[in-house]
C-alpha cells in the first residue's frame, strides 16, 4: 500500500526518485503516513525505496549496508547483487523459523533429508508453504555509476528486474496510475532533469487515486554519480505549486521555477 517511482533522465546522467509516506504493517494491522523518508541511501550514488511491510525492510537494509561497506567502488550491479543476497538470506531464515522449526526441522537440509520419511500429504503441504513463503517486501533501487543510470526492482524470493531500457518503473499499489501517467507523457531517458522532476511528481500525485497511497507527504531525491540530493518539504511545496498551476483549467506547465530550484544545487554533478 504505497507508491515508489524511479525515472532515468538527461541521457542516463540522473535518476529521479519519489515516494509517498504511507506506512503499513501486516503484523500490527496499521496504516498511516510517517514523516520518515522511504528513500534510503545505500551508498553515495544509490537510493533504495521500499514497498510492503514497513517492519520488513529494517533488518534487510541494515544487513545490506554492512555488506556493501566492505565493497570497494562497487557498481550498481554489485549493489543489486548484494541486496538480493541479503534478501534471500533473511527470507530463508524466516521460513525456517516460521515453517520448519515448529515441525521439528532446524534447517532446510534437515527437512530434505527427512522428506522421504514423511507422509506424502504432509511433505507436499510443507513444500507448498516453503515455495510460497513471501517476505512481503519489494524494493526499487536507483543509482548511477560510471556506466550510467540504472533502475532495478527487487522482489520475493530475491529476484530482480532491470528497467534501464524502459527508463522508469514503480512499485506499490499506486503502480498502475503512476506508470500510465508516465506512458501518457511519452517519458524517456532524454527528458531534462527539470522535466523529469515534474513528470515524476505528476505520476506520484496521480497515483494517489489508488487505495493505500499517501497524499499528505511526498519525498523526492535526485541521484547522480557523485551525490544524492533530497528535496526539503519546502522545495516539494514549490514543485507542488508548479504542478497545481499546470493542472488548473487552461493552465500551462512552466518548468522555470523547477529549473531555478535545481540551480541551488549546481545542478547535481
Amino acid at each position: 500500500m504505497t507508491i515508489c517511482i524511479g525515472a532515468i533522465c538527461e541521457e542516463s546522467k540522473y535518476v529521479v526518485m519519489a515516494s509517498d509516506a504511507m506506512i503499513t504493517s501486516e503484523h500490527l494491522s496499521i496504516e498511516f503516513e510517517h514523516t520518515a523518508s522511504k528513500l534510503l541511501r545505500l551508498s553515495s550514488n544509490c537510493v533504495v525505496a521500499t514497498a510492503g511491510d514497513a517492519l520488513a525492510y529494517t533488518e534487510l537494509f541494515n544487513l545490506a549496508i554492512r555488506e556493501i561497506d566492505r565493497l570497494k567502488s562497487p557498481s550498481i550491479e554489485d549493489l543489486v547483487a548484494k541486496v538480493k543476497e541479503c534478501y534471500k538470506s533473511i527470507r530463508k531464515r524466516q521460513l525456517i523459523e516460521r515453517i520448519l522449526e515448529p515441525r521439528g526441522f532446524e534447517s532446510l537440509e534437515k527437512y530434505y533429508e527427512a522428506q522421504r520419511m514423511l507422509h506424502p500429504d504432509v511433505a507436499l503441504s510443507i513444500m507448498s508453504q516453503i515455495d510460497s513463503y513471501d517476505y512481503d517486501l519489494q524494493l526499487l533501487l536507483g543509482g548511477v555509476d560510471k556506466t550510467g543510470a540504472h533502475l532495478y526492482s527487487i522482489f520475493n524470493p530475491g529476484t530482480s528486474v532491470n528497467f534501464d531500457a524502459i527508463g522508469y518503473t514503480a512499485i506499490g499499489s499506486g503502480l498502475p496510475h503512476a506508470i500510465a501517467t508516465l506512458i501518457a507523457r511519452d517519458y524517456n531517458q532524454t527528458y531534462s532533469l527539470a522535466k523529469a522532476v515534474f513528470a515524476v511528481y505528476d505520476a506520484k500525485k496521480i497515483s494517489e487515486k489508488s487505495p493505500g497511497v499517501g497524499s499528505k507527504i511526498t519525498h523526492m531525491a535526485i541521484v547522480s554519480h557523485e551525490n544524492i540530493i533530497e528535496f526539503s518539504s519546502e522545495e516539494i511545496n514549490k514543485i507542488n505549486t508548479v504542478w497545481e498551476k499546470g493542472c488548473a483549467p487552461a493552465g500551462e506547465v512552466s518548468l522555470g521555477e523547477i529549473e531555478e530550484l535545481l540551480k541551488k544545487y549546481g545542478p547535481p554533478s
